[in-house]
């Protein structure tokens, strides 16, 4: 139990981690968004430097652990969710909360108007960059670098418009708006997000086995 309190915790700062990264994105986008998506990547490079547990940083792992890591990340999900209602709820209701609803709904707007297959494409895409953030930021052995990647790869995801399960959450909660729909396009975020890192580390995985012995 103690375990999962520890995720749950560690899911709730991430939570607050990428709403931080939307508060900024949706403060600084119509001035420029270039700026606005690397600004963004604070976000994220907060939680692989504290090694937060993101679920979209996490998922990618799934290959390697056993079965019960589902519920891992099941918690680890529930964590990030309530962490970007909580913070953003609250910001809300600060001087920059209208701008921010107002900017957040213009994104909700074109994400409602979506198709099912586009956002679960999307959301696979965006789970690829996520995982080549997080594995890049582990592997590289300078610190240059860990920024770099980790910053560069939100930016990447963010001007190409995939989709991050966690970021929509607190873009939604910023709009104010929630329906049956919305509510499905999240749980396509979430499971596009995990086939897109899944897949790829199971293709890098392959590919190592494939590689000839002589190289």
């Amino acid at each position: 139990m103690k375990k999962y309190a520890y995720i749950f915790l560690s899911a709730l700062l991430s939570g607050f981690c990428i709403t931080i990264g939307v508060c900024v994105y949706l403060s600084v986008v119509q001035i420029n968004k270039i700026v606005g998506s690397l600004l963004f990547g604070l976000g994220l490079f907060g939680i692989v430097h504290f090694n937060l547990f993101l679920y979209t940083g996490k998922v990618g792992n799934l290959l390697d652990n056993k079965p019960k890591y589902i519920l891992q990340l099941i918690v680890g999900i529930l964590g990030n969710i309530a962490g970007a209602i909580i913070l953003a709820s609250i910001i809300k209701i600060t001087r920059i909360g209208d701008n921010l609803q107002s900017e957040a709904m213009k994104l909700i707007e074109i994400k409602q108007n979506d198709s099912w297959y586009s956002i679960l494409i999307l959301s696979c895409l965006c789970g690829v960059m996520i995982y080549f953030a997080v594995k890049e930021h582990q592997k590289c052995e300078y610190v240059l670098g860990k920024v770099i990647f980790c910053f560069i790869a939100v930016s990447i995801f963010i001007l190409s418009g995939y989709e991050h399960c966690i970021a929509n959450v607190a873009y939604y909660t910023f709009a104010g708006f929630f329906n049956l729909k919305a509510l499905g396009f999240l749980l396509l975020m979430i499971l596009g997000n995990g086939i897109g890192a899944v897949l790829f580390d199971g293709a890098l995985k392959l590919l190592q086995k494939l590689k000839p012995e002589n190289e």
